[in-house]
């Protein structure tokens, strides 16, 4: 089950349309242990320069990211570090984006990785059961049928705390994920306590994506999916750009 420690990235939906106030908070960040270009040192004085109250750091979990078996202790310890250099400026959580290896939910990552993680994205990266074939080389139906069956068992797994990019990977390789299927999605997370990720990658334009999600009475999460430093806190600004305006 979920850890129940302090978790400042739930946001009511609804309440952010309403209230049209936007935490400065970022639960999507990458550094360079897998695939971003930022040291766990620089996302947070970058952080920090953005005026970021609370990051998470979601490493991938795939192995093929890093080559080193140990990476992610020193992961680990490099954030417990840096943290307490910076506890007085931003609060910062060790977190993974996890693919789906099944339909049920089941997530590809180590015993240590989801014992340590105090916050886990779920995600539909390569769908389960293509081995052998890219996303880009399924059929348009086939893709969105994937897509569905991947992020329903994610929306069913109590390990999850929010649902990455949710469509990102259907629409990104082969076509749009349709809205009413996201909304099924939706549905399931949110009988499950399941956070939806924003994502300014992926939903655009994002105040779309958050009005299915208020209407659904969801809980959602910023994250930029970060990999660049200019990225960090990117969903803030985005958002802002978009409902304050």
């Amino acid at each position: 089950m979920k850890k129940s420690i302090d978790y400042p990235y739930l946001i009511s939906a609804i309440e952010l349309l309403e209230n049209k106030i936007v935490p400065n908070y970022d639960f999507h960040i990458h550094t360079n242990y897998t695939d971003g270009k930022a040291t766990v040192r620089q996302v947070f004085e970058k952080a920090i320069e953005f005026g970021l109250e609370a990051i998470a750091f979601t490493e991938h979990t795939e192995s093929w990211h890093n080559s080193d078996s140990e990476w992610f202790s020193k992961y680990c310890k490099e954030i417990r570090e840096f943290r307490e250099i910076f506890k007085n400026k931003i609060k910062a959580y060790m977190g993974i984006e996890a693919p789906a290896v099944s339909f049920n939910g089941d997530l590809g990552a180590s015993d240590e990785m989801i014992e340590q993680a105090e916050f886990i994205l779920g995600a539909a990266h390569r769908y389960p059961g293509i081995e052998g074939r890219k996303v880009s080389e399924l059929g348009n139906n086939e893709a969105i049928d994937l897509e569905f069956r991947t992020l329903m068992g994610l929306a069913t797994n109590p390990l999850i705390n929010s649902i990455a990019h949710m469509g990102g990977t259907c629409s990104k390789y082969c076509t749009p994920f349709p809205t009413h299927l996201m909304r099924e999605v939706i549905q399931q997370a949110v009988k499950n306590t399941i956070a939806i990720e924003i994502n300014p990658v992926y939903h655009r334009p994002l105040k779309n994506f958050i009005e299915l999600c208020a209407e659904e009475n969801a809980n959602i999460t910023l994250g930029s999916n970060a990999h660049g430093f200019n990225d960090i806190g990117m969903i803030v600004r985005k958002i802002k750009a978009e409902i304050l305006t």
